[in-house]
């Protein structure tokens, strides 16, 4: 694929072409189901995991952190092997052909670094929005940056008092995530 045509693709996807990406998706969901049907999985499996990698690519593009060494057909794909790679560890199944395209290795690492962090981030927002409204609004102010002394005149409140509902706000934050189901997939993962 020319840098042109790539180009065209990009702008596409950012922009929301139906007609672009419905092709982007005839071109290079078969190569993905191929892969995820040997390994395990089904055709829904691989609707997903090409769904959940399109979803990860615009987010890259539209915030300009996208940075393909390769086509972006080859980048979609390790993408979605790699999504699919994590899913078999978490489940404990076996890779059975783990290359169809040839990809530079540095880059596999860093799609797998993106995909973890994207999970970490997950399992934190949604663990965050489980505490109460005070304790997100005292949290989100320490998270800026905020004083203690400047959250407890913005929540018309005493410093001290601001400060033990701080402690126990993160303390419950930690607690919903250590027995949230997806942090403790993660936590497998890095042994």
């Amino acid at each position: 694929m020319s840098n042109n045509e790539q180009n065209k693709i990009i702008a596409g996807i950012v922009a929301g072409d139906q007609a672009i990406i419905t092709a982007f998706y005839k071109k290079y969901l078969p190569q993905v189901k191929s892969f995820i049907l040997k390994n395990s999985g089904s055709e829904k499996d691989a609707e997903d995991i090409f769904q959940d990698a399109m979803v990860f690519i615009y987010e890259k593009l539209t915030d300009d952190s996208l940075q393909l060494t390769s086509s972006l057909g080859t980048y979609t794909y390790s993408v979605c092997r790699n999504m699919w790679m994590n899913s078999l560890r978490k489940n404990k199944k076996e890779i059975q052909h783990e290359s169809i395209l040839s990809i530079v290795a540095s880059d596999t690492e860093d799609i797998t670094d993106q995909i973890e962090q994207k999970e970490r981030s997950y399992v934190y927002q949604k663990c965050f929005l489980k505490l109460g409204p005070v304790c997100q609004e005292i949290l989100t102010l320490f998270f800026k940056g905020l004083s203690m002394k400047d959250i407890a005149k913005q929540r018309n409140s005493t410093e001290s008092y601001i400060r033990k509902k701080k402690f126990n706000c993160k303390k419950r934050l930690t607690e919903l995530i250590k027995i949230d189901p997806v942090f403790e997939e993660l936590k497998t993962d890095t042994k």
